[in-house]
């Protein structure tokens, strides 16, 4: 028969043994931002390319991208026609992140209408003989629409979708790198000028900084149609869109941090 006097000593045992449990169990250990994105990542992948989820490989993010948690379901989707990379979406907060995937080698199975082969490895011969090809007249060329830039552009100039336009192309003069839609310019600068008339390519632009360090830029806080407050502060880093800056406040010192929205434009949490 247990003391009464032993109570409280016995109740602290149990509430630190549970505490233990409740520490060492999977369900207690959380999951960082990054871990959820590329798990949803790889299955997206996996699925839209009809291979195992263990033969896609996520290329690990640079190290001054911070995945911030996403309160909402990410959105997935190739800005461009290689599909070496997909952009990942996230609406509460808006943030948005390129990120490159590839595929393990699968191993080919044979061909299930190989020719069959003799004991020393020879192609066993047709008792048929081959039927003569019949001449005929060479098929045109296939085209398809490109984007092509809609006027002279610069180094260094935001893209945006109304600067291009579609034109038809022959088929044999297009690789994998060139651009069949507009989706993905937003955030993106060029790197070489373009001609009106030439197509673009994925290696002609890169994600633009749309906010540089020591530049004003507007942080806006709160949601649209209820309550929301903007105020002028200082970039200490340079950022890209969907990139999490620090700003500072020149008046009182306080650092404030907030996610780039557009040029010289973040949002607050």
């Amino acid at each position: 028969m247990i003391k009464t006097a032993a109570l409280p000593l016995t109740r602290q045992l149990l509430a630190r043994m549970l505490a233990l449990c409740l520490l060492g169990s999977p369900a207690a250990q959380a999951t960082s931002p990054q871990e959820t994105l590329t798990a949803e990542l790889a299955k997206w992948v996996a699925l839209q390319n009809e291979v195992p989820i263990d033969k896609v490989i996520i290329a690990p993010l640079d190290s001054r991208v911070s995945v911030q948690p996403c309160a909402s379901q990410y959105s997935f989707d190739y800005p461009f026609v290689n599909r070496e990379s997909v952009r990942a979406r996230c609406l509460k907060p808006a943030w948005q992140l390129y990120v490159k995937v590839g595929f393990a080698q699968v191993n080919q199975a044979p061909a299930a209408n190989a020719k069959p082969s003799n004991q020393s490895g020879q192609v066993a011969a047709q008792s048929t003989s081959p039927t003569p090809p019949t001449p005929s007249t060479p098929a045109p060329p296939e085209s398809r629409m490109v984007l092509v830039a809609a006027s002279n552009l610069t180094v260094g100039q935001l893209l945006q979708p109304e600067m291009f336009k579609l034109e038809k192309m022959d088929a044999d003069k297009i690789n994998r790198s060139f651009l069949f839609e507009a989706t993905g310019l937003e955030g993106q600068e060029l790197v070489r000028p373009l001609r009106a008339g030439e197509p673009i390519r994925n290696v002609d632009m890169r994600q633009a900084i749309m906010v540089k360090r020591g530049e004003l830029v507007q942080l806006t806080v709160g949601k649209a149609g209820e309550f929301q407050i903007s105020v002028r502060l200082e970039a200490m880093q340079d950022g890209r869109l969907g990139e999490q800056i620090k700003l500072r406040n020149n008046e009182s010192g306080r650092i404030l941090g907030g996610v780039v929205t557009g040029k010289g434009f973040v949002k607050g949490s």
